[in-house]
C-alpha cells in the first residue's frame, strides 16, 4: 500500500514537471492565483464548516437507517482518509498550477495551508460517507448489480494501456494545458487503477465485469453530490470555486471523477485492514495487573 501511494504520489509531482520542460516554458510562467482577500478567506472557511456539517449529517443518518456508525467502527480508517484527503488536495493544487482550472489565493502560503488543509480533509470523508448512504438502499443496489456486464482486457494489456495514457496525461496536461487539460485531471485516476492493477489487486472497475455498476455509479454521484455542495458554500461566502473551465458541465464531470479517485483512494488505504479481525481493530482490555492464583483444595 505504501509502495503504490508513494509511486503515485511522485508520478503527479514529477511527470508535470517534465512536461513543463518539455514545453519550453519556466516554472515563473505559471499562471498564477487570485489576489488573497477577505471574502475569499471567508468563503473558504463557510466552506470547510458546510462540509463538516454535511459529513456529520450523512453519518448520523446512515446510523439512524442501519444502526451502525462508520466512524466509531473505523475511526482508524476515516482518520487515514482524512490525511489522505489532504494530501490528495494538495497535489490536485499542485496540478492546478499547470492548467489553471480554478481560483487559488495567491502568496502566503502559511495562510493557504492553513486555509484549504481542513476543506481537502474534509473532502474524501464527505464523497465516503455519501457514497455509504446511497448505499444504504438495497433495492437501488441490486437493480444497479443486473446492469449490462462490460468487456475488461487482460490485466497486463490493461496495465500497459492505463499506465500509458496516465502518463500521457501529466506530461501532456503540463505542457499543452489548453488542449490536454481534460486528460491531466483524467490521470490520477487512471495511475492509481494501473497501480492496482500491476500489484494485481481489485479496482473500483472490477464490478463491471460481472455487470455491477452499483459502486462505480454511487461513487459519481457522491462526487457529484459533494462537489456542488462545495461549489455553491462557496459561492454563498462570496467565493468561486468553478474557474476557468469552459463549459459548466466539464466541472460535473470533474466531480464524478474526483469520486471515483476518492473511491479507489479508500479501497487502497483500506487494505492497511485486510486479513485483521474484527477484534483486533479495537483497542484491548488491559489484563488485571494483579495476578490471581487459584489453589486447589
Amino acid at each position: 500500500m505504501k509502495i503504490r501511494l508513494g509511486i503515485f504520489i511522485l508520478s503527479l509531482v514529477l511527470l508535470p514537471l517534465g512536461g513543463l520542460l518539455l514545453s519550453g516554458r519556466e516554472w515563473d510562467e505559471l499562471p498564477v492565483g487570485i489576489p488573497t482577500e477577505d471574502q475569499n478567506i471567508a468563503a473558504i472557511l463557510f466552506t470547510t464548516m458546510m462540509l463538516l456539517a454535511y459529513v456529520l449529517l450523512t453519518i448520523h443518518m446512515v446510523k439512524r437507517l442501519t444502526g451502525n456508525n462508520p466512524i466509531a467502527i473505523q475511526r482508524n480508517y476515516f482518520l487515514w482518509i482524512a490525511v489522505a484527503s489532504a494530501i490528495l488536495g494538495w497535489l490536485m493544487a499542485y496540478l492546478n498550477l499547470f492548467t489553471s482550472s480554478w481560483p487559488t489565493i495567491q502568496g502566503k502560503p502559511v495562510l493557504q495551508l492553513l486555509l484549504y488543509t481542513p476543506l481537502f480533509a474534509l473532502l474524501a470523508p464527505a464523497v465516503l460517507s455519501t457514497r455509504a448512504l446511497l448505499g444504504t438502499s438495497t433495492v437501488l443496489l441490486k437493480r444497479m448489480a443486473r446492469g449490462r456486464p462490460l468487456p475488461i482486457f487482460r490485466g497486463e494489456t490493461l496495465t500497459f494501456v492505463l499506465v500509458l495514457i496516465a502518463s500521457l496525461g501529466l506530461v501532456g496536461g503540463a505542457a499543452w494545458p489548453a488542449q490536454l487539460f481534460w486528460l491531466l485531471w483524467i490521470s490520477p485516476l487512471l495511475l492509481l487503477v494501473a497501480l492496482q492493477l500491476l500489484w494485481h489487486e481489485s479496482t473500483i472497475f472490477s464490478g463491471l465485469k460481472s455487470g455491477d455498476w452499483g459502486r462505480v455509479i454511487c461513487a459519481a454521484v457522491a462526487g457529484i453530490i459533494v462537489g456542488n455542495l462545495a461549489a455553491i458554500s462557496a459561492q454563498a461566502g462570496g467565493g468561486n470555486l468553478i474557474g476557468n473551465l469552459p463549459n459548466p458541465l466539464l466541472a460535473q464531470l470533474g466531480y464524478a471523477l474526483f469520486g471515483l479517485l476518492c473511491l479507489q483512494l479508500g479501497d487502497v488505504i483500506a487494505e492497511n485492514w485486510r486479513g485483521k479481525k474484527r477484534n483486533e481493530l479495537f483497542h484491548k482490555n488491559k489484563k488485571f495487573p494483579i495476578p490471581v492464583i487459584v489453589k486447589k483444595n
